[in-house]
């Protein structure tokens, strides 16, 4: 079993699941299309991070699972990790006493000789709403440096738990991965592979 992604947030979950896997690195671009559909960009993402970890693999066997979290306005304009404080600010005056919608697609890929078997990939969409944010507010979050690398700028098991009125949906999914919807990705793999074997 290979996480590839090096958030500590996605392998506790995965912990914290009783999930036993090694740690994997696959970095790609993450750059957005101009006029790229929310949806797209997300499941481009991970199956550009499964298709790397593959190649990075070698001819073993494993499933790979990938992840990628954005935040989605009403307009549909994708909010990824802040390019620096005057981003994270613009980000968060739309959020404020609004609600966005937190999209993880989930990648998990079997590989078997270094060869991609069977993959199976979805996007789960938790809908969140802020209460209205003072700048006060957003200056003394951005100073605990916790924003700079999430997506929408703001994490909801830390210090922006304070600013999130209301949830409908996963909240682990929120955290950066769909945790029950992961599992049963990891299943319908196993199960394809399995079934590849005996055909």
């Amino acid at each position: 079993m290979i996480l590839a992604s090096t958030s500590p947030r996605r392998q506790e979950l995965l912990r914290v699941a009783g999930v036993d896997f090694d740690i994997m690195n696959a970095p790609i671009d993450e750059s957005c299309y101009d006029n790229e559909r929310a949806t797209d960009y997300a499941m481009r993402m991970v199956h550009a991070k499964a298709d790397r970890a593959i190649e990075l693999m070698g001819d073993d066997e494993a499933l790979i699972i990938t992840a990628d979290t954005i935040g989605v306005l009403e307009d549909g304009q994708v909010l990824t990790k802040p390019t620096d404080k005057d981003d994270a600010f613009a980000m968060w005056a739309k959020l404020s006493g609004a609600t966005h919608e937190i999209w993880t697609a989930v990648c998990v890929s079997g590989i078997q000789g270094g060869r991609l078997t069977a993959r199976q990939s979805m996007i789960c969409r938790t809908q969140v709403h802020f209460v209205k944010l003072s700048n006060q507010m957003m200056v003394r979050y951005w100073q605990t440096g916790e924003p700079a690398d999430k997506a929408g700028a703001y994490a909801i098991q830390g210090g922006a738990m304070a600013w999130v009125k209301e949830i409908n949906g996963s909240y682990t999914n929120v955290v950066g991965l769909p945790l029950a919807q992961t599992l049963e990705l990891m299943t319908q793999v196993v199960d394809m592979m399995k079934t590849d074997c005996t055909n």
